[in-house]
């Protein structure tokens, strides 16, 4: 059928009535009013009334933006909110990449006709890439809880769906792999180092820190992703590292030139200097992870990492639970607390170490 290769083509089938049983077909488009085409779809005034009729449209489409009730109209609707305008701007480019996924799939569609078939269509094709299947997923379901929020549809057909499962990564810099890489590293990677592990900051803070925000003995800082302002009392070992480092910039960590690191080129130099001392499965992200894994090891409690880390005290707990590794030298502390109590004393009977 000539129809079937026409876009925005509606078929509606009639039954009885004093015309008996019969075919009607229209021009549908959205952000448009309903229009009757000929009632053969092979006749060419029907294919030139809906070829003059789209063309009509795309040429408004381009003056106008998008159709109204569009897939496209609600991501344009959602860009210009302030629901999206008052997000962090790396939040914000982060959204934008999966916004443009979305749109060049369901561009055209109206939004109605996202449905809880499709979103798991979307989910299941994107199965062997747990993550990035999660992530846009995540986005579709505040996308579309913005066009219930606007009037535009009635319920959230992504609303909690099943996620798929991905393997949560659980790597912790030993010690061993610490003195590896410090010892193969420049001085700025060393630094680096130092400022992840002992500050437990993503790598944006980090790479954006200003030697104004140390003052010698603590770095404060608003982390850029969450807007939290965390104040980070300096370990030694990272005050001695800062306190020797050579000041090239207003930032603590420059390039050789001097300059800023893009994060980009950061990666790389740090992936170069990772592979030189043999690190492998460990990344530099890991190292925040490291850092809050190590503190608690140490006896801090959730609530004084949370204030290093910029995490709420709920995340904190999430973090220690998923991460921290359940390790003989631990099981061996609680024991022996337990010994101490018991025995009346404040601290466990000593041991000596294996």
């Amino acid at each position: 059928m000539v129809e079937a290769r026409l876009k925005w083509v509606k078929k509606v089938h009639k039954q009885g009535g004093r015309k008996g049983d019969r075919t009607l077909y229209y021009w549908r488009r959205p952000g448009y009013p309903l229009r009757r085409l000929p009632d053969d779809p092979n006749d060419p005034l029907f294919i030139k009334q809906v070829i003059e009729w789209n063309a009509e449209a795309d040429a408004a489409a381009k003056d106008t933006g998008p159709a109204y009730g569009s897939f496209s109209h609600l991501v344009d609707l959602y860009k210009r909110s302030p629901d999206f305008q008052k997000l962090a701007l790396k939040t914000r480019q982060g959204y934008e990449y999966w916004l443009a996924t979305l749109e060049a799939r369901y561009g055209d569609l109206p939004v109605r006709g996202i449905t809880r078939q499709v979103v798991y269509r979307l989910r299941d094709s994107m199965a062997e890439t747990p993550y990035k299947a999660n992530a846009v997923i995540r986005v579709l379901r505040l996308l579309l809880n913005f066009a219930v929020d606007r009037g535009l549809i009635k319920t959230n057909p992504a609303s909690r769906p099943k996620q798929l499962k991905v393997a949560s990564r659980q790597q912790v810099w030993s010690l061993d792999a610490e003195k590896a890489f410090l010892e193969k590293a420049d001085e700025t990677m060393k630094l680096a180092y130092m400022l992840a592990a002992y500050t437990a900051q993503r790598q944006a803070d980090i790479l954006a820190m200003t030697w104004a925000q140390y003052d010698g003995e603590v770095i404060r800082l608003r982390q850029r992703k969450t807007g939290v302002l965390v104040e980070v009392p300096c370990h030694l070992d990272l005050r001695a590292a800062l306190d020797s480092a050579t000041r090239r910039g207003t930032v603590i960590l420059t390039t050789p030139t001097g300059r800023a690191w893009k994060a980009t080129n950061f990666r790389h130099a740090w992936k170069d200097a990772a592979t030189k001392a043999g690190i492998e499965e460990l990344q530099f992200r890991d190292l925040r992870r490291t850092a809050m894994v190590r503190m608690a090891e140490a006896g801090a409690t959730a609530i004084e990492i949370a204030a290093v880390s910029g995490h709420t005290i709920d995340q904190t707990q999430r973090i220690l639970e998923a991460y921290i590794p359940r390790t003989a030298a631990m099981g061996r502390a609680a024991i022996i607390k337990l010994e101490g109590k018991r025995n009346g004393k404040g601290r466990g009977v000593h041991r000596p170490s294996r």
